[in-house]
């Protein structure tokens, strides 16, 4: 380097440091750590006046920043990019896709003022501007659609959260708005489908499914919340604290904790999703279960009425009808067995099974691990019937309406597809039933987790192989399964499922087997408790005339009714344990087992501190402690928020922050290059209401954006890095932006929007790296794999082999920054990867079919994948190597088109944006 290259540099460097409250000898990680309000990060956010330096040139105030930071060392800000450039750059930037080229000649040959504001408006507003914002925020927030660790399991329905921060970016949501929604749109007076739907944010970190220490588990679940909150929101480093002080930031332990206690009420993540309401369904819901009450209640009103004027028996159990081969009254005579009424059978009980008040006199009580063992009494036609009351969820998940997923009520589920059955106890207050051999079932609706009890009837046909569920008298369901004797298990579990595990917390009473397969009309009268019960339906039946007619009528329309269902969608959101959150600890040295003092949530003091105002929502489902926190954090006060989200904006177009590590502004992070300039874009995001679309357009209208990025050797050698914005920083493409890009030039890309995700197809050599390959990875319809890579499914222990190769973020934690690496293994993937060489295939089908001779093939392919007019010398080039590869290889005109396909996607035109 030249020696007035050398004193520049250092010149630079100091000014840098004074700037900063520095001595120019003092290393940042090595001074001691200030105390609050005296580093630049903690300061009060003031605007700065706009410097008057760069008129002429300066196209906003942003321009005078940077032209009097480039001033300072005798640096002059690069030319002008050419119109084409700028088309490109805006359409990456702002939608994360390439523009077609008759637009890009269109703008060519109008580049005004004009014209450029009319191209920034159109490309906020296409709906594929949120598509690729999103992917900045999702990065950010370590999203990802599985748990890690061996078994890497699905989130379930974690998409939709990938979809609402589309939808918000695209709505233009003010960004106060947004991180609140994600940190407590569950807390708020009526929060919508989508409010719940944003706290997905707190469930996509790892998760351990089966944890050595499950508290230990727990905390780290919170600590990488709270560090990734911190982080993202605020630029403050905070898990650094979880086992000691700061080393260099002035934030002690105890308000680590204090922080940490915003979040300690929440329930721990399950692998479950909720179903939520449909918005404005529960009214609706309302007013249709009132009908069907109404309505219910007059039928079985006249039915009792008909069903009493039929001959009363003097046996009790004539009312259960014909057919009952056991009835077990559930009485518990003693503690070790349960025996039908006249000893026709006896059961076991396994546990600690007890009485409680039933239905008629006691009923069994399960709490999760008991059960009675019964001999198999039925294998042919027959029916089984049951009450049954809980408020507790079953086992299972919505999409997975097996009975042998669930909690078992009457089990005789063996391993294997077998001649088997059951009914169980499923998720949201679901009754799933069903036989094997092969294995069909029939589910409920949901919401029988009410604490009333409910009739339930299973009956099956051997004959006919069908079969039904009734409950509450009314058909949820019938299929038609096998034909076989159902002779598989030797036993029936009463509470659980037989084989262990799957247990019912709940009461069940009245349980009888049948020989018989009973009707829809049998199934209302057991279901109303009807006076003479199915003896009396039965003796009207064989007397016959008008009341027996009468009577049957009722009980088929008892039958027929639904009650309504509840307009669900399942959701993975964030729940809390109740409105009271529990005593917060600082854990010494981090360990969770070692409590120290009490802490309360609370603010740290170096960003202001406070106390925090609580107050629960009225709906009582949750403490309000997150309210606060995000109330605070998009405080328009607060001392870093609007700084962090103003260098994101920032570091979304040029590639890096005005503070390069744009997740810590602390004393471990980097000083801002431009300090005011920052300042005065944090206060333009309150001023301009906090809408990230009018960041990016008062961004992308400066002068600085609009410069060129080719090199300058004198700026060079001042400022090698840049720092001082003399030029705008050429970039390779982000992973996504490549895969997108090579689908679109093959004319592939399918712009279809949100929705679940997708799987390519996988190379079996990669599918061969994880631990089950035949279950790692799902498959799509074809159409489906040329879906916009944000789209496609995203496991943390299985990458699509492009996507990995081109830098695709780090999903285990917050991804403030991605690597933008060159390497071998790029160029091997788009050369011989099978993802590039059936787009390349796709490519030169495309252009044979668009022209009419291979000269104006390659003219084609080089407009769409450099978006200008072919030059000449690139289109003789192309035509040398297709002559080479037809001559000296072999290959016929359409595969020497092929390969020149796979060059136009390799060249550094298609992969750079300049």
């Amino acid at each position: 380097m030249p020696f007035r290259s050398c004193r520049a540099l250092a010149s630079l460097l100091c000014a840098t440091s004074l700037l900063h409250g520095q001595s120019p000898a003092t290393n940042a990680a090595e001074a001691p750590a200030p105390q609050p309000q005296t580093w630049w990060a903690y300061r009060p956010l003031q605007q700065p006046s706009v410097p008057t330096a760069g008129a002429g040139w300066a196209k906003n105030p942003i321009d005078h920043f940077v032209f009097a930071r480039l001033t300072e060392v005798g640096l002059q800000p690069a030319p002008a990019a050419d119109p084409r450039t700028l088309a490109r750059r805006l359409h990456y930037d702002l939608t994360g896709l390439p523009p077609e080229p008759a637009l890009v000649e269109a703008f060519a040959a109008d580049p005004s003022e004009a014209a450029y504001t009319a191209l920034v408006e159109q490309l906020l507003a296409s709906p594929h501007y949120g598509e690729h914002q999103a992917r900045h925020w999702l990065d950010l927030v370590r999203y990802a659609e599985t748990d890690g660790y061996e078994r890497d399991r699905q989130k379930p329905f974690v998409w939709r959260y990938r979809d609402w921060v589309v939808d918000a970016c695209n709505e233009d949501l003010p960004y106060g708005e947004f991180v609140r929604r994600q940190l407590a749109g569950d807390e708020r007076e009526h929060p919508t489908v989508a409010d719940q739907i944003a706290t997905g944010f707190y469930r996509l970190g790892v998760w351990d499914d089966e944890p050595t220490d499950a508290l230990q588990t727990r905390y780290d679940d919170l600590d990488s919340i709270a560090d990734t909150t911190a982080r993202v929101v605020c630029g403050v480093s905070l898990g650094c604290a979880r086992c000691h002080d700061h080393k260099k930031d002035p934030l002690p332990q105890r308000d680590y904790y204090a922080f940490l206690a915003f979040f300690e009420n929440l329930t721990p993540y399950d692998l479950r999703a909720h179903d939520l309401p449909q918005d404005g369904a529960a009214v609706a819901h309302e007013r249709a279960l009132r009908e069907f009450t109404e309505q219910r209640a007059a039928l079985r009103t006249r039915l009792c009425e008909r069903l009493a004027a039929a001959p009363a028996s003097p046996d009790p159990a004539a009312a259960r009808g014909p057919g009952v081969l056991a009835h077990f009254d559930c009485e518990l005579p003693s503690p070790h067995e349960l025996v039908a009424e006249g000893g026709a059978a006896k059961g076991t009980t396994v546990g600690q099974v007890v009485a409680c008040e039933g239905v008629h006199g006691q009923a069994l009580r399960c709490d999760g691990d008991d059960a009675v063992l019964l001999p198999r009494l039925v294998a042919e036609s027959f029916s089984v019937a049951f009450w049954v009351r809980s408020t507790h969820r079953g086992a299972g998940a919505p999409n997975e309406t097996a009975w042998y997923t669930g909690s078992g009520l009457v089990d005789g589920e063996m391993p294997g597809v077998v001649a088997d059955w059951g009914i169980a106890w499923h998720d949201a207050g679901r009754i799933v039933a069903g036989t094997g051999a092969p294995d069909v079932f029939v589910a409920s609706a949901p919401g029988h987790h009410d604490g009333q009890w409910h009739h339930v009837l299973f009956t099956r046909d051997q004959a006919s192989g069908q079969f039904a569920l009734y409950v509450d008298g009314s058909l949820a369901g019938s299929a038609t399964g096998g034909k076989r004797r159902l002779v598989a298990p030797a036993q029936l579990a009463v509470g659980r499922l037989l084989g262990g595990g799957g247990g019912f917390r709940g009461d069940l009473d009245e349980l009888t087997f049948y020989d018989r397969a009973l009707g829809a009309a049998e199934a209302a009268v057991l279901a109303q408790n009807a006076p003479g019960g199915l003896g009396a339906l039965a003796q009207l039946r064989a007397a016959g005339g008008e009341l027996a007619a009468a009577c049957e009528q009722d009980a088929l329309a008892l039958a027929a009714l639904r009650r309504p269902e509840l307009a669900t969608i399942p959701v993975l959101a964030v729940r809390e344990a109740g409105a009271r959150g529990p005593q917060g600890y600082v854990r010494l040295r981090g360990n969770v087992h070692s409590r120290g003092a009490a802490v309360a949530p609370g603010f740290p003091a170096m960003l202001g501190g406070g106390e925090p105002v609580v107050v629960p929502p009225r709906h009582g489902r949750s403490s309000g402690r997150r309210t606060a926190l995000a109330a605070w954090l998009t405080d328009p006060a607060h001392l870093t928020t609007w700084r962090v989200v103003a260098n994101r904006l920032w570091q979304w177009h040029f590639g890096r922050g005005l503070v390069r590590s744009s997740n810590d502004f602390g004393r471990l992070g980097d000083l801002p290059t431009h300090p005011e300039l920052l300042d005065w874009l944090a206060g333009e995001v309150l001023a301009r209401g906090q809408s990230l679309k009018a960041m990016h357009r008062l961004i992308v209208a400066s002068a600085t954006y609009r410069m060129a990025s080719g090199p300058q050797p004198d700026a060079l050698a001042l400022d090698p890095q840049n720092d001082r914005f003399w030029r705008f920083d050429r970039r390779r493409l982000a992973s996504e932006e490549v895969r997108d890009s090579i689908l679109w030039a093959a004319g592939l890309l399918n712009l279809q929007r949100g929705g679940e995700s997708v799987f390519p197809p996988l190379p079996a050599a990669v599918l061969a790296t994880a631990s089950r390959p035949e279950d790692a990875w799902g498959s799509s319809p074809e159409a489906q794999w040329y879906r916009r890579s944000l789209y496609v499914h995203q496991k943390r222990s299985l990458q699509e082999p492009l996507l990995a190769a081109f830098d695709q973020a780090d999903t285990d934690a917050s991804c403030p920054v991605r690597f933008a690496t060159v390497q071998a293994t790029q160029a091997l993937t788009l050369w011989n990867g099978e993802f590039a060489q059936a787009a390349a295939a796709r490519l030169a089908l495309r252009l044979r079919g668009e022209t009419d001779s291979l000269r104006a093939a390659l003219a084609r392919g080089l407009e769409l994948t450099t978006q200008r007019p072919a030059r000449a010398d690139d289109v003789e080039r192309l035509l040398k190597l297709a002559a080479r590869l037809q001559g000296e290889f072999g290959r016929d005109e359409a595969a020497a088109l092929q390969r020149c396909c796979l060059v136009l996607l390799s060249g550094n035109e298609f992969l750079f944006l300049d």
